[in-house]
């Protein structure tokens, strides 16, 4: 005994560290308990030593009661609203209640049922309580006998309540019907997770009557199963055993009776595709509402499912997630069970810690396989219960975590200002967490300090929040202002409308004209040529109204309008200042004007077309006319818009690019007197042609960078044997 009390103690003065996001710690490990009754842990190692002779009497107490019998694969773990413990201890067809400091106080493995005959459990999987008309009930996944065992909590005591057995519905089968998991919300509606059950999430009333299913996991169908499917007959189709859902392995139910459900049988390649994506039917992770819609918040910059960094992990690949426990101010925490790591999330998403790695050392786990949040005197312990070691160990919140709670708490009761201390409190200990710039910008915010809030924000890359305040601050100018910008706007719409007319008189003039045509005048002939395409391009040619220099003009004129989108947008539209260079959008838009003249020149040499290399690349080049002034203009309207007004961008931009077809496209067909149809095929094998360009120019560098390579490797061979 005293061999047994020395190693208790050992063990309670360890403490490990676990690490958070980014180096600050979000929870440490507080204790560790093998066996289901190792009695009292107190709250402190001294208070532990204090206590050594109360504490091994106690033990013998526990011993003579319950047997002292080791948890054996333990599979679920909960606690109710006195911080006592529930452990669903699988292997030894039992429960096992712990109270608030982690000491047996009943267990429950046999029971009468309502027809007088002794019950027993058979591998119970998931356990659940919850607090419903004043009565303290307790769920119990009879995982191997198919039935979910109801039990009602008096004084201590766990009283058999009801049996309830597979629902009376043909939507419901025998085997489908195997309790895995059980939540409960707070209208007493019970809902089941099922190993074998592929429909979704089982719904029942209080009284274990089927509703119905949500939630089902959307199947997901390979290119080939598709074209596969087209030949298969409706039986062939229904007995296909790959396309069913994925099941869900644990579900949980927040205070609002808002459904949590995790999964870990999700393909490898679409939940890695859904971290960055954030979509939702592949993540590991969903919040359904009662009708089973998904509704989960995914605001961060990754999809709230687990590891990011799945390159530098590719033996363990995506997080395994196998459950999900309810935290404080709306936060959640899920455990990834091949990394024995834990992720917290705030209720949009946003990863707020990760801490945990799996080991032998204290605070490391093997193979946890459930989680709760404990609270215990106002401190909201993490318990995880380790199926593999038969342990479950305690952690205790740091300061680092207390802290991020706190600035919650104040952002959620809306105290900004408290909440900026406490977000700022965070910064001392992570200057690179994001989520304090967001919280301190988002209070700035509600106090209207805008530009203030704006410079936080932009420290996080938070771009929606960032654009109401800068809508703020761009209502308060119009507001002040508003005279001014009318009478701007006003003048600018004169000035373009005086210019085309001038453009227009300018354009008729020189038609008239004899003899070469100036520069400038073959310039504005392109305000001709967007709104006349027809004649615009047959004059174009036949009457020489545009030439190679102003061709070159307007494609030097589209580098510099694509170089200046590229530095110029405003920071709603480049939040992280990516930009270009001259030669990177000389590539992107010379090179390929290059290639569709040449291609375009190959082909209709042979097909009988009209137009010179010289022609094909003016009439080019003049089509490209609309797209810089276009690109140019919605740049500047990227410093003046918000995030919500991004469309009007997009669209000038756009309109841009099909002008620019459209302008081509006729352009060809005038330059080489090609009918409708001929224009088309001409067109289409123009870009094939210009793909077989690339080809070859690809591949003739790749052997020129041989035979390169070659010559100098011999002459360095025949220099080093001559010295």
């Amino acid at each position: 005994m005293k061999s047994k009390i020395t190693k208790i103690l050992l063990m309670c003065l360890l403490l490990a560290l676990v690490f958070g996001t980014i180096s600050a710690s979000a929870y440490s490990s507080y204790d560790t308990y093998t066996y289901s009754i190792d009695g009292e842990p107190l709250s402190s190692p001294e208070a532990f030593t204090a206590s050594l002779t109360a504490k091994s009497a106690e033990m013998n107490l526990l011993q003579e009661k319950f047997g002292n019998l080791p948890l054996n694969r333990p599979t679920d773990i909960i606690t109710d609203s006195s911080a006592n413990l529930y452990i669903a201890d699988s292997g030894n067809n039992r429960i096992v209640v712990l109270n608030k400091y982690y000491s047996a106080v009943a267990i429950i493995n046999e029971y009468v049922d309502d027809y007088g005959r002794p019950q027993t459990f058979k591998s119970p999987e998931g356990v659940y309580v919850t607090d419903y008309n004043g009565e303290r009930i307790l769920y119990v996944c009879d995982t191997g006998n198919y039935r979910l065992v109801t039990f009602v909590e008096e004084d201590g005591e766990y009283k058999y309540n009801s049996t309830i057995e597979k629902p009376e519905s043909d939507l419901v089968d025998k085997e489908a019907f195997k309790p895995h998991s059980v939540a409960v919300d707070k209208y007493g509606r019970i809902f089941v997770v099922s190993l074998s059950c592929y429909e979704g999430v089982i719904v029942m009333s209080g009284e274990g009557d089927f509703t119905g299913f949500i939630g089902a996991q959307k199947v997901i169908y390979s290119p080939i199963q598709k074209i596969w499917m087209k030949f298969q007959t409706a039986e062939q189709r229904k007995n296909q055993k790959n396309n069913i859902s994925v099941t869900y392995n644990n579900i949980t139910v927040d205070e609002d009776g808002f459904i949590y459900v995790t999964s870990d049988l999700i393909d490898r390649d679409k939940q890695e595709a859904s971290i960055r994506s954030k979509n939702p039917d592949y993540s590991p992770v969903k919040k359904l509402n009662s009708a089973g819609d998904e509704i989960m918040k995914r605001n961060g910059f990754f999809d709230p499912g687990g590891e990011v960094n799945i390159g530098l992990m590719s033996k363990l690949g995506p997080s395994k997630i196998v459950d999900v426990a309810m935290g404080s101010e709306g936060s959640w925490t899920i455990v990834d069970q091949s990394r024995s790591r834990f992720f917290t999330y705030d209720q949009n998403g946003n990863l707020l810690f990760a801490f945990g790695d799996e080991g032998v050392q204290m605070g490391n786990g093997e193979k946890f396989v459930s989680i709760t949040y404990h609270n215990v005197d106002d401190v909201n312990y993490l318990v995880a219960l380790d199926g593999n070691a038969n342990k479950i160990t305690v952690y205790a919140p740091t300061n680092y975590c207390n802290t991020i709670i706190a600035a919650l708490h104040n952002q959620n009761t809306h105290n900004f200002s408290g909440s900026i201390d406490f977000w700022q409190q965070v910064l001392t200990l992570n200057n690179n967490f994001d989520m304090a710039y967001i919280g301190i910008g988002k209070a700035l915010f509600n106090q209207g300090k805008y530009g203030e809030a704006m410079e936080m924000l932009s420290k996080a890359y938070e771009t929606s929040q960032y654009s109401k305040a800068f809508n703020e601050i761009r209502n308060n100018i119009i507001g002040n202002y508003l005279l001014f910008l009318i009478i701007g706007v006003i003048v600018v719409a004169v000035l373009v409308l005086k210019f085309l007319g001038w453009a227009k008189r300018k354009n008729k003039a020189t038609s008239l004209k004899v003899g070469k045509r100036t520069y400038l005048e073959e310039l504005i002939y392109i305000f001709h040529l967007w709104f006349h395409p027809f004649d615009g391009f047959w004059d174009l040619k036949h009457e020489k109204r545009g030439s190679v220099r102003a061709g070159t003009t307007i494609l030097l004129f589209t580098v510099v309008a694509f170089f200046y989108q590229a530095i110029g947008r405003g920071y709603t539209f480049n939040p992280r200042g990516d930009n270009s260079t001259i030669f990177m959008q000389v590539l992107a838009i010379v090179v390929p004007v290059i290639l569709w003249c040449v291609g375009n020149w190959c082909l209709t040499t042979l097909f009988d077309g009209e137009g010179s290399f010289k022609d094909i690349y003016i009439a080019t080049t003049y089509s490209l006319a609309p797209l810089p002034f276009l690109v140019i203009i919605s740049t500047i309207l990227t410093n003046v818009m918000t995030s919500a007004e991004g469309s009007i961008v997009t669209l000038l931009v756009t309109i841009g690019y099909i002008w620019v077809a459209i302008l081509l496209f006729f352009g060809t067909m005038v330059t080489h007197d090609y009918t409708m149809n001929k224009n088309i095929l001409t067109i289409l094998g123009t870009v094939v042609a210009m793909v077989v360009i690339m080809f070859v120019a690809i591949l003739f560098s790749s052997l020129v960078i041989k035979m390169v390579t070659f010559v100098l490797s011999v002459f360095s061979e025949i220099s080093n044997r001559i010295s």
